[in-house]
């Protein structure tokens, strides 16, 4: 079984956990006199259980606010079952995002400089033809779909030669191609500079490029 479908089944867990609160939710709020409807769907819409926890302070004040109000105790075993059931879901549903990203097929790494990169471009996901001089080299990649980017610094100098070892191509070669997100990589930036021809884009074996004036080169694996 791939890294890709057990990350899928992860996340289908996820959502029936979601699920299961939202109708838990739905018959506590009945309960308790509280709008039902708003709750439930507050429950399943808000990123991660932050509506579940939001329900929850509401449902505590307004317990301890009838309890004062009757000026009366009520035994902890009334509560038991459904702490126990929220526990559990909540652990189940959690698994979710730690499981999934123990089992991610994406990849990322940061090199100062060449030497340090050669190990992964012994496994093709850096090239082996960049300068040796490059710097502050990034590269993320996907075993399961072979998506791979990157980028790593030159001077203005050597990123001109560089250019001229490559094949030039047309912007549309680079557009088209898929990249991963990470905080490095502005992939609107990225695309908004090639549209309006502001870097000097080229190929080299399995590998597009982009330079900017800057000496920054932007790779993509094809």
């Amino acid at each position: 079984m791939s890294t890709l479908t057990l990350a899928f089944i992860f996340y289908v867990f996820y959502l029936v956990t979601k699920l299961l609160l939202s109708f838990y939710v739905y018959k506590d709020a009945e309960d308790l006199q509280l709008n039902s409807k708003i709750w439930s769907t507050i429950t399943m819409l808000f990123p991660n259980y932050i509506g579940f926890v939001f329900y929850l302070i509401i449902k505590t004040v307004k317990i301890n606010k009838e309890l004062n109000e009757k000026n009366s105790n009520i035994s902890i075993k009334k509560f038991k079952k459904p702490i126990l059931l929220i526990t559990s879901i909540l652990f189940l549903g959690t698994s979710y995002y730690f499981l999934g990203d123990y089992f991610s097929s994406t990849f990322s790494s940061k090199f100062n400089n060449y030497n340090e990169a050669t190990i992964l471009m012994e496994n093709g996901w850096i090239s082996s033809e960049i300068p040796n001089t490059a710097t502050n080299i990034y590269e993320v990649h996907d075993l399961d779909t072979n998506i791979g980017n990157g980028v790593f610094n030159l001077s203005e100098k050597e990123a001109k030669e560089f250019f001229e070892t490559l094949n030039p191509i047309e912007k549309n070669e680079v557009l088209k191609m898929k990249s991963i997100r990470k905080r490095w990589w502005n992939k609107k930036e990225i695309e908004k500079n090639i549209k309006n021809d502001k870097y000097l884009l080229g190929e080299k074996g399995n590998f597009l490029y982009a330079i900017d004036p800057n000496g920054n080169v932007y790779f993509w694996i094809k």
